[in-house]
């Protein structure tokens, strides 16, 4: 296959982002088996043969000196020849009853001590070096970003159309199963589904589908990942005029939400704003300790959340994260994609075939999607 500059200059710089890693801790060398890492690495290649289990049946070993795939038997000719050609590492093959990446790794650096991003059974001399890594998926590079840009506005898409083809009577799981083939057919992933219809929505904020039939309204949350890179998305759908009390909470969530990204700024704390929710909260005529009931979200990108927004996060914000906040409310969640730039936030999941309003809060106008009546 014809190799792809572009991802392979990504790699290639990438591997030397690990290499410092390897320096500054001491170390002989890194070993990288998370699935979410191994995405960051390769730039998006997809090695995702168990989808609800992060442990890879791989591991890429870097050093000083070299980047070396070590893959099972079953795995090692198809990640060489379809995910990862696009940057010349070295190949080790392994057996699969020996199921131990771990170890083959820790022979070839002869015993030095060894990063990991994940703990390793049977090894001594290891160390996590995971947090380092975060620091690095946490900036996309200019190579992400579009990739980022392009995946988004198709899970957005995605999510639009299968609210659009649903009507009254219809099974939370027939929901769930449309969102799940579509994602699959344009090359998503599956992270979550929850949807939530009529009581459900409003008696639980984690709405795990079920066979509950909707005739109302449902809250409809649908996260895909592709190339790595997460798209966590949430709209409510109505059948019928909703209830005023339904709309003007979804007005009052969406201020929460656009408040919050009022305070996303290149050099702020997260900290800091977790100290604000109170504020935030009751500035949008909602109780002050309304945020205490669910995640308020944070930073994300390859990993669903990187760092959540709370008073033990000591992350100060920079150019080319991912933000994803996700405030809610009983029935209700506002859950989007922004990327942070200089100028400000870039709508990375905004779908202009989705009902919007304007929004504004603590000197912030953003559009922000309303709810879709069908």
């Amino acid at each position: 296959m014809k190799i792809d500059e572009k991802k392979h200059n990504e790699i290639s710089g990438k591997i030397n982002k690990i290499r410092k890693i390897i320096f500054k801790e001491d170390i002989s060398g890194i070993l990288i088996t998370r699935q979410y890492n191994i995405c960051w690495l390769t730039a998006g290649a997809n090695n995702h043969v168990l989808y609800d289990n992060q442990d890879g049946l791989i591991g890429i070993l870097v050093t000083s000196e070299s980047a070396t795939v070590i893959a099972e038997n079953g795995d090692h000719d198809r990640v060489r020849n379809e995910e990862f050609f696009h940057y010349p590492f070295e190949y080790r093959k392994i057996n699969w009853y020996s199921n131990n990446v771990g170890m083959d790794a820790s022979k070839m650096i002869k015993g030095g001590r060894l990063g990991v991003d994940a703990y390793m059974g049977g090894l001594d001399n290891q160390v996590n070096i995971d947090g380092h890594l975060m620091q690095f998926r946490s900036v996309l590079v200019d190579n992400e970003i579009e990739r980022l840009r392009t995946y988004g506005k198709e899970a957005s898409a995605i999510i639009t159309k299968v609210a659009k083809e649903t009507k009254p009577g219809i099974k939370e799981r027939e929901i769930a199963a449309m969102l799940s083939e579509e994602f699959v057919a344009n090359g998503f992933n599956v992270a979550v589904i929850l949807i939530g219809g009529d009581e459900r929505s409003l008696k639980y904020r984690h709405q795990v589908v079920t066979d509950k039939k909707v005739s109302r309204h449902y809250c409809f949350c649908g996260v895909g990942k592709k190339g790595g890179l997460t798209f966590p998305i949430t709209r409510i759908v109505t059948f019928g005029k909703p209830k005023k009390e339904l709309e003007e909470n979804q007005k009052k969530i969406e201020t929460v939400y656009v408040y919050l990204n009022s305070l996303v700024k290149i050099g702020t704390n997260l900290k800091s704003i977790f100290e604000k929710l109170p504020e935030i909260y009751s500035s949008a005529g909602l109780d002050r300790d309304e945020w205490k009931n669910h995640t308020q979200g944070g930073t994300m990108g390859y990993h669903p959340r990187e760092q959540t927004v709370s008073e033990f996060v000591d992350y100060t914000l920079c150019e080319n994260n991912v933000i994803g906040w996700n405030p809610s409310l009983p029935g209700l969640m506002a859950e989007d994609v922004y990327l942070l730039k200089k100028d400000g936030l870039e709508f990375i999941t905004y779908d202009d075939n989705w009902p919007s309003m304007q929004i504004h809060a603590n000197g912030l106008t953003q559009i922000r999607p309303s709810i879709l009546n069908l």
